[in-house]
């Protein structure tokens, strides 16, 4: 499995493109907000002759769905995410609140993932679980077999997605991290929603807010 990052936006999203041998990809976060980013994403897909199959999303809060109509009018897929997701505000909603400036395309008809359901492309698959508290249906999601997980802003290196937007909830993320994310082998790579890697064996050491 090959992982592809681009940090994308103001506020510097964490966008993968996640593909194997088959060059099958998958897009996690597409938080591609101008004209330059989205061809940069799109060059990378193309140059490497990937076949996106799905754009999936950890949690639908604005910085990290910014590409997303891109993806949809560019590749024809929509956003797969878990159903909670749908009680924060809409894209617009949130960009005014922060005073982002956006072009606002509603996409219809989307599609949910539940937990412990499994994405599947190429060679590789990568199971959801529900990791709220940051947003109410925050999703991360695990692959076993590359000892890897994908967190959103559920975690980060030394730190865990703030709790103070619509519906966040502090205990609700921690109890989340330390049942489902913590219980990993210690050898697995943690890919956060913003900011560098780490792992299962790091944060448990050295993150103040699981101690």
């Amino acid at each position: 499995m090959q992982i592809k990052l681009f940090k994308f936006n103001p506020v510097k999203v964490n966008t993968y493109i996640i593909y194997d041998e088959t060059k099958e990809a998958i897009i996690i976060d597409c938080g591609a907000y101008t004209e330059k980013e989205c061809m940069k994403l799109q060059n990378f897909i193309d140059s490497n002759n990937l076949q996106v199959k799905y754009l999936i999303n950890t949690h639908l809060h604005f910085d990290h769905v910014l590409g997303n109509y891109f993806i949809y009018k560019t590749y024809g897929l929509k956003s797969k995410y878990h159903i909670y997701e749908e009680i924060i505000p809409d894209l617009k909603t949130q960009a005014d609140f922060f005073k982002f400036q956006i072009d606002y395309h509603p996409i219809s008809t989307m599609h949910h993932i539940n937990e412990k359901d499994t994405i599947s492309f190429g060679n590789t698959i990568l199971e959801a679980l529900l990791t709220a508290g940051h947003s109410p249906g925050s999703l991360s999601f695990y692959c076993k077999k590359n000892n890897c997980i994908f967190t959103g802003d559920a975690l980060f290196y030394h730190s865990i997605g703030r709790t103070d937007l619509w519906n966040g909830n502090k205990k609700t993320l921690t109890t989340a991290i330390k049942s489902k994310i913590l219980t990993l082998p210690n050898s697995t790579k943690i890919f956060p929603g913003h900011g560098q890697s780490s792992s299962i064996e790091e944060e448990k050491i050295y993150n103040p807010y699981l101690q």
